[in-house]
């Protein structure tokens, strides 16, 4: 008899893509941070008066600019972001960012995760950022890092659900070294599958990959937790516990803001992206003429929160700072990453979460109340924030202790972010994130017969298609359900959704589109008529 080599080749070649994609995820948050901090003390750096906060973080001044040198930010910012589109044209089709990369592996469709794409946004991102563009680093990472783990996958012809789980432990991994929290990173790759819950197949795969690009990250850089604090206070304060409450409450709302408004100007500025230059420039010297006026809402703002976990500095902000740099820090975001800039949107939450505990225990002190340490406050608007704009609370918690280096944080800081959570379960920045309802193969099957059918009817034009569909449910249900399978007795009233668009197609609040999806994925048969054939005039 011979043997069965199958599983062995099948498990070995997996071990090696895990190993490799962990290297890779590794060396691209080294190549990241080096090309950042190069590009931004050359570019941003010349026309801005940078402060060293720690290794690798820098604020601005937290006072308006001055002098003839404030008005070369608006040109850099615009520069910046014009070079960026340009530099992402090169990359050839690819997904876009840390959503991109979750629609990738929840649908197993991972072209778009190239090599070539992967080079583009490393230096798409340096320029954006090192401009003074508004972005996170966590969102470049996780494509770099994905796109070398779908590369390696595809070079060891792994099976489409072991290279997505790669691609997702490749996530998880860069973002965790770059950070410098491979715990948090590990728990990261599961929790940003779905909206809620966690992918617990993707926490085994990740669980071997952070430490090993961790560790790479490490050797080059060496151990210094992002935010180190040395004090959180004690574990259980009454007065302490009831600010962070309210800090976990305040991030809510500015979450449900960043939110709400990064997809509504990301809708906006839709039709103007059909001239990518000119979007671009006309946006990079916005955000850079609000940069004039707010320094600190220009690059990553990392420093502004390592600013924050003092006490004296927090108190010698000026409190509209305080009240006016999450806005702001909203705006310059939506506008510099619609517009064709290169960053990610979950370090953003980082600083607005951050400045809003910061402006919590500033109010609580002059309310006469003890919140206990300012980088309590802190850190807890980090992790409710990004929390509850990603919706993965747990990889917060344990990101924003990881960061912190700190090992017992206090409960309020749990409460914050579980208040968090329970106000904004319906918003996500991730809308490509798995509902509870819709799942696997069937949300991809639905998903790529929706597309094919969008596509069809806007070939075919909207009279021809709306007529000749509507006329076959007349002839339908005028002429007998005998010998009909595809339109059971239990699918009567179905929606017409012909005039719908594809974006509200795949909108998960409207009740008529879910029960029409339901009940086609219930019965595989009637997807035909339900999406192409309500698109293509009854064809299948």
């Amino acid at each position: 008899m011979t043997g069965r080599p199958g599983p062995d080749r099948r498990w070995g070649a997996l071990c090696a893509a895990l190993l490799l994609a962990a290297v890779a995820a590794g060396l691209g948050a080294v190549a990241l941070r080096a090309l950042l901090e190069v590009v931004t003390g050359i570019l941003l750096g010349s026309v801005l008066p940078l402060e060293p906060m720690a290794d690798g973080l820098w604020h601005a001044p937290a006072g308006p600019l001055g002098g003839r040198g404030a008005l070369l930010v608006p040109l850099l910012v615009a520069a910046g972001t014009v070079t960026a589109v340009l530099v992402s044209r090169t990359g050839g089709p690819q997904v876009n960012g840390t959503d991109g990369v979750i629609g990738a592996v929840n649908t197993r469709d991972l072209d778009g995760l190239t090599v070539r794409g992967a080079v583009a946004k490393l230096s798409g991102t340096a320029i954006t950022l090192g401009t003074g563009g508004s972005g996170g680093t966590e969102g470049p990472v996780a494509q770099v890092a994905a796109s070398l783990g779908a590369a390696i996958a595809r070079r060891l012809r792994l099976t489409e659900t072991d290279a997505s789980l790669v691609v997702a432990a490749a996530l998880g991994a860069g973002v965790g070294a770059l950070f410098q929290a491979p715990i948090g990173g590990a728990v990261l790759s599961a929790e940003l599958l779905r909206r809620r819950g966690m992918h617990w197949r993707a926490v085994l795969y990740a669980a071997p990959a952070t430490p090993i690009a961790f560790g790479i990250f490490v050797l080059v850089y060496g151990y210094h937790p992002m935010f180190e604090i040395t004090d959180f206070g004690a574990p259980w304060d009454p007065a302490a516990t009831g600010v962070l409450a309210a800090v976990g409450l305040a991030c809510a709302l500015l979450a449900r803001v960043y939110v709400g408004t990064f997809h509504r100007v990301g809708r906006l500025l839709r039709p103007a992206r059909k001239r990518p230059v000119v979007t671009a420039a006309l946006a990079g010297a916005l955000v850079g003429t609000v940069g004039i006026f707010v320094p600190m809402a220009l690059g990553t703002g990392y420093g502004t929160v390592s600013l924050a976990l003092s006490q004296n500095e927090v108190l010698a902000l000026p409190l509209w700072l305080l009240l006016a740099l999450p806005f702001v820090k909203i705006a310059t975001t939506a506008v510099t990453l619609h517009a064709g800039g290169v960053g990610g949107v979950f370090g953003p939450a980082i600083v607005i979460g951050g400045t809003v505990g910061a402006l919590c225990w500033r109010l609580a002190v002059e309310a006469g109340i003890d919140p206990g340490p300012a980088a309590a406050c802190t850190i807890a608007g980090v992790a409710a924030c990004l929390g509850a704009s990603v919706r993965a609370p747990l990889a917060a918690t344990v990101f924003a202790v990881e960061i912190a280096g700190y090992l017992v944080p206090p409960a309020g800081l749990v409460i914050a972010v579980a208040l968090a959570a329970v106000c904004t379960r319906d918003i996500t920045l991730f809308p490509s994130q798995e509902t509870a309802r819709s799942r696997g193969p069937y949300r991809q099957m639905a998903h790529s017969v929706m597309l094919n059918a969008d596509d069809m009817r806007r070939r075919a034009g909207p009279n021809r298609l709306i007529g000749g569909i509507r006329s076959r449910r007349r002839n339908r249900s005028d002429s007998s359900r005998e010998g009909c399978p595809m339109e059971p007795e239990a699918t009567p009233g179905l929606p017409d959704l012909a005039d719908l668009p594809l974006d509200e197609l795949l909108d998960d609040h409207r009740p008529e589109v879910n029960r029409a999806v339901r009940i086609a994925l219930r019965r595989r048969a009637a997807v035909g008529i339900v999406f192409a054939g309500h698109s293509a005039g009854g064809g299948t």
